[in-house]
């Protein structure tokens, strides 16, 4: 579980500190090594998403950190598996909405009761799951091969 929490982190961070580079390359505006660029009409919402999802699933992947192939059964109680289960689901939500133009996010807000949750809640939706890791005992010795 944890694995997956760092690889949404590390995607909120990598899509938010790239997004505007990449969505210059795209455009036209920077190019690599004076020589390569690409000319495209992209959103910068969707290079933003792209990075977020590319950076997630990669870094889940190819980590090296976490219980692979262990058969030990975990410890997670089922109420925990679903409590990180749904954090992480809301804050890939959160991010996504983030990365919205906020006239957009304010539309789509608008229309879907489930968004508004999310979209009008961001910063509690970013920080609930670092909250429940430190409620629920966190890393500790004995649960380290948990997550």
């Amino acid at each position: 579980m944890v694995v997956t929490l760092l690889a949404i982190y590390v995607g909120i961070v990598i899509a938010s500190v790239l997004g505007g580079p990449a969505q210059q390359f795209f455009q036209g505006d920077k190019t690599v090594g004076n020589q390569l660029f690409i000319k495209a009409n992209t959103s910068p919402f969707t290079i933003q998403a792209g990075l977020f999802f590319l950076t997630t699933v990669l870094v889940s992947i190819r980590s090296g950190i976490g219980n692979r192939g262990s058969s030990s059964g975990g410890k997670l109680s089922t109420f925990e598996l679903a409590l990180f289960s749904f954090l992480n689901s809301a804050l890939i939500l959160t991010a996504v909405f983030s990365f919205m133009d906020p006239i957009s996010r304010a539309a789509f807000a608008e229309n879907s009761r489930i968004a508004r949750v999310f979209i009008n809640r961001e910063m509690w939706w970013t920080v609930a799951p670092l909250i429940a890791l430190i409620v629920t005992g966190g890393l500790g010795k004995s649960r380290s091969q948990d997550y």
